[in-house]
């Protein structure tokens, strides 16, 4: 029997009874818009980490950060003043422009949390960073009002400071910041410039809850340290980033004499290290949720070769006559093999559709990204032909080897 007949035969077989061909969609209907919206989500998170990594890291430097995480670790992580490992030095910093070819600029760098501010009766508690003018540069991190912190007022420990966008509407509400006076820590600074609204990081924190104050002022005038939080390095060629940033950690393990199994005191990081970690996190999730979905899509299965062996133990007559008027037992296998192809199929492809709308929903209501893939929705649809032909085998057979005499008797 031809291809066309045999698919004729089948789809006229499912729609003799709709209610039970729907029963039998809908398992495959649940696993493929499950893993439809969840490879959605996932890709969407992960282009979000992506994104967000290039607003946190600016134009692809590497970070050193004075503490003994790992070079994935959250970029924070121990290099605040007060905690973590304190010996990372203005030496180190000149060293590494001095002894590793590809370094273009290398920029200190402090931070210190959980600092109050305060304007008039308003006070809140932010992070404090120190920096120096090249922030602006590699950060591409500019002012939306006001002017940047500048080499004049590094070299004079000025009192300045630039606010973020949710500090400046905490304590100053609508009104502009500029030119206003805040204390940090009871020292009076001048607001000299309103930072560019940045969101959120791949850690989920608050890009725009900070405070920045040159470099010099934060050591020297305000908490008196001589060790650095981090030190940010520009490269020349950026391709050789990796190979760079391994230079670095030899040489300040050698500075700072550490041999394994000793512990490093700091930590190397590159804007693909923090994006593999988070991108992994994520990927891990939404693979165990995947599994979770072809889980859905093997009950789905399962629930079709069941549910086809009822209609096949009800169709008997139909089997026997087919077989009486000259069908083989290969169109029989082929006519039921179908039907549950075109189940499958049909099921995977309205889960496909359901699947998208699920994660637009989603993205609407919790404001997450979505990213549609076509290779997942591809797969979607090879995994419900899968599930059809490796479901609907059994039954198939046993429709195509029934014996014609008694089909037709009706057992």
């Amino acid at each position: 029997m031809s291809l066309r007949l045999t698919l004729k035969e089948a789809l006229r077989g499912l729609s003799a009874n709709k209610v039970r061909t729907f029963l039998m969609m809908i398992g495959v209907i649940i696993g493929i818009a499950a893993l439809i919206s969840i490879v959605a989500v996932g890709q969407g998170a992960k282009a979000k980490v992506v994104k967000s990594a290039g607003k946190m890291w600016g134009t692809n430097p590497i970070m050193v950060t004075a503490s003994a995480g790992g070079p994935n670790a959250g970029p924070h992580m121990g290099m605040g003043v007060g905690v973590g490992a304190q010996t990372l030095v203005m030496e180190d910093l000149q060293a590494i422009e001095k002894e590793v070819p590809n370094v273009r600029k290398a920029s200190p760098g402090l931070l210190k949390s959980d600092v109050q501010v305060k304007y008039h009766q308003q006070a809140k508690t932010t992070e404090v960073f120190g920096i120096t003018p090249e922030f602006r540069e590699y950060r591409s991190w500019d002012v939306d009002g006001g002017e940047f912190i500048s080499d004049d007022d590094v070299r004079s420990l000025g009192r300045v400071a630039l606010i973020g966008q949710t500090v400046a509407q905490e304590l100053f509400g609508d009104a502009d910041p500029v030119g206003s006076s805040i204390m940090i820590d009871n020292v009076s600074f001048k607001v000299k410039g309103l930072l560019m609204a940045r969101g959120t990081s791949p850690e989920g924190s608050d890009l725009d809850d900070r405070v920045m104050i040159p470099v010099t002022t934060f050591s020297r005038r305000l908490y008196n340290v001589d060790y650095l939080s981090n030190i940010v390095v520009q490269l020349k060629d950026v391709s050789r980033m990796d190979e760079t940033a391994s230079t670095i950690a030899a040489m300040l393990r050698d500075r700072h004499h550490i041999v394994p199994p000793k512990q490093d005191d700091f930590a190397v990081r590159t804007p693909s290290g923090v994006v593999r970690m988070f991108a992994g996190t994520s990927q891990t999730l939404t693979l165990f949720l995947g599994i979770v979905s072809a889980i859905a899509l093997l009950v789905g299965g399962l629930v079709i070769m069941n549910i086809m062996l009822i209609s096949i133990g009800e169709r008997t007559r139909e089997i026997g006559i087919r077989r009486a008027l000259g069908a083989r037992r290969k169109d029989i296998l082929n006519q039921f093999l179908a039907e549950a192809v075109m189940v499958t199929l049909t099921g995977g492809l309205i889960g496909v559709a359901a699947g998208v709308v699920v994660a637009r929903v989603l993205s609407l209501m919790k404001g997450m990204p979505i990213v549609v893939s076509w290779q997942a929705v591809g797969l979607a649809v090879a995994f419900s032909v899968v599930v059809g032909i490796v479901f609907g085998v059994q039954p198939a057979r046993r429709a195509a080897w029934m014996n014609p005499v008694e089909a037709l008797r009706g057992k």
